[in-house]
């Protein structure tokens, strides 16, 4: 006799497929210190598909009971991924760089390497220095000349020195910006040189957790 199987409600698959999503999300997150790509699409399925409905009445406490990141930072992942592919995940893992910065660069990102005075550089921890330098190297070079100043005549008397204006909000936050991925990308480096379980791996974990917390405070109060 011929039995026949009973089917999954609908509710308790989706709630088997976001756990397994989730559980992947624990194991990426064990293996790289940033965001991966494969990260990025887990947050991108949970979302779009709205698996997270079988947990949380909406997106936002989802992302942050669940996730433990806010609903505005898991949207930011998910946007450049799906603007920028895993390119941008596989250069952010060994150096922070903002998706504008990566713009100015993304030309020279091909196969899992980044290209750099005629020579493809893997985008390995290995090379995190070399890969570091590339991209130093070309965000300078994309980055606006100023105005050649014109040529002051002998004839012509030296003005009156003139007043420098303070910089303006946006370069202020800018600089604050590109001294931040240079800390971030530093602290991978010092991550990269000590030995899991060491004083000195656990006291960059402490500092990564405070940083996080301070960050997300920051962002509440932004908002």
């Amino acid at each position: 006799m011929k039995t026949t199987l009973p089917l999954v409600p609908a509710r308790h698959a989706g709630e088997s497929e976001l756990d397994q999503l989730l559980g992947e999300r624990r194991a990426f997150s064990r293996v790289a210190d940033s965001c991966s790509a494969a990260d990025a699409e887990c947050l991108r399925r949970m979302r779009d598909e709205r698996l997270y409905l079988s947990k949380s009445p909406n997106w936002k406490q989802f992302c942050a009971r669940y996730l433990e990141i806010s609903k505005t930072e898991a949207d930011r992942i998910i946007h450049r991924f799906e603007e920028f592919g895993q390119a941008f995940f596989d250069v952010s893992h060994i150096v922070r760089i903002s998706p504008e910065s990566y713009r100015a660069i993304a030309h020279a990102v091909k196969d899992k390497a980044i290209e750099y005075n005629g020579e493809l550089i893997p985008l390995t921890s290995e090379n995190s220095h070399r890969v570091s330098a590339a991209v130093n190297a070309l965000r300078q070079a994309a980055a606006p000349k100023p105005d050649p100043k014109p040529a002051i005549q002998a004839a012509t008397p030296a003005p009156a020195p003139a007043m420098v204006a303070p910089p303006a909000m946006h370069e202020r936050i800018r600089a604050l910006e590109l001294r931040t991925y240079d800390i971030m990308a530093e602290l991978r480096h010092l991550c990269d040189e000590t030995s899991r379980g060491s004083c000195d791996r656990q006291n960059i974990q402490r500092l990564a957790r405070d940083l996080r917390q301070r960050m997300f405070d920051l962002e509440s109060l932004a908002a």
